[in-house]
């Protein structure tokens, strides 16, 4: 069994936090302290791309969905919340999918509602036109490939900087493209080191050929969507969003809830985890204490 690195905090009812491609699972830090008071919150690495091992081999959703599932099992939770944001959701997708007896609730933040690019260049530049038939010779090649195009993905440089200035310069610049207020939260998201390794690099090609919205529609449990409307932020975005939350089919166990923001929708807006609270049911004594 790979080795998983979390952060817990809280005490009370499971609840597993799985972050964006780029952060540790200290990304989700402010949504764990507003439920601490009845909920036990692991911050969870994500494979390869934190400080967890990587999954070995290709990898498609039952092996995403058994690498949350050995965790689980490993900590003794059962009945587990779900939270996680973009790559993070993907993840808990497959895991409520394959296992749903483990899984009480789930939260998906900006995840789950707009396909993946099948050109990821907002990610990648005008690299991402060549993910496709990189992905495809992965799937045939594997490790071999891997090594190969590691460098072109995986930079020698250390993620974190003790220069204060650059790291000032780091927390602004993201909060400026993202349309965010600067916060401590934020602050410590950016600066934690993330390891990226040729494991993370397969885990991103398998987390790309999923089909978040099909996967989504087949979730049963009681489940929370909250996305970005990219209002007055990028209209194409915004347009983009709309057809594709409309094509949703509506479900009892679902519920939908837009935030005029970017991508970040836990940073953005307290609106996010107020409504984290209200679907979890989370004490109201608690929160006017919290």
């Amino acid at each position: 069994m790979g080795k998983y690195h979390s952060v817990i905090i809280g005490q009370g009812k499971p609840l597993i936090f799985l972050p964006a491609l780029g952060f540790s699972g200290n990304e989700g830090l402010n949504i764990a302290e507003s439920l601490a008071g009845s909920y036990e919150c692991h911050l969870l690495d994500l494979p390869g791309l934190g400080k967890s091992d990587g999954l070995k081999g290709r990898v498609s959703m039952p092996e995403i969905a058994s690498w949350v599932k050995q965790y689980s099992d490993q900590n003794k939770l059962e009945d587990v919340t779900l939270i996680g944001h973009s790559m993070g959701g993907g993840i808990a997708m497959c895991f409520a999918s394959v296992y749903p007896e483990y899984v009480n609730r789930i939260v998906l933040l900006d995840q789950g509602h707009l396909k993946l690019p099948r050109f990821p260049t907002s990610e990648f530049g005008l690299f991402g036109y060549v993910i496709p038939v990189i992905s495809l010779m992965e799937r045939l090649l594997g490790d071999k490939l891997i090594k190969r195009i590691k460098k072109f993905f995986i930079s020698d440089d250390d993620n974190n900087s003790s220069n204060a200035n650059t790291n000032e310069k780091q927390l602004r610049e993201f909060c400026e493209r993202f349309k965010l207020e600067e916060s401590d939260y934020i602050n410590k998201a950016l600066m934690e080191e993330v390891p990226f390794t040729g494991e993370g690099l397969r885990l991103m090609f398998g987390y790309y050929r999923l089909n978040l919205p099909k996967i989504l529609q087949k979730i049963s449990h009681p489940c929370l969507l909250i996305y970005a409307s990219f209002k007055d932020i990028d209209e194409e975005r915004a347009r983009m969003t709309d057809n594709e939350v409309n094509k949703i089919n509506p479900t009892s166990n679902l519920k939908l809830f837009k935030i005029d923001s970017h991508h970040y929708v836990h940073w953005a807006d307290e609106k996010c985890l107020d409504e984290i609270r209200e679907f979890l049911g989370y004490p109201q004594n608690e929160i006017l204490e919290g």
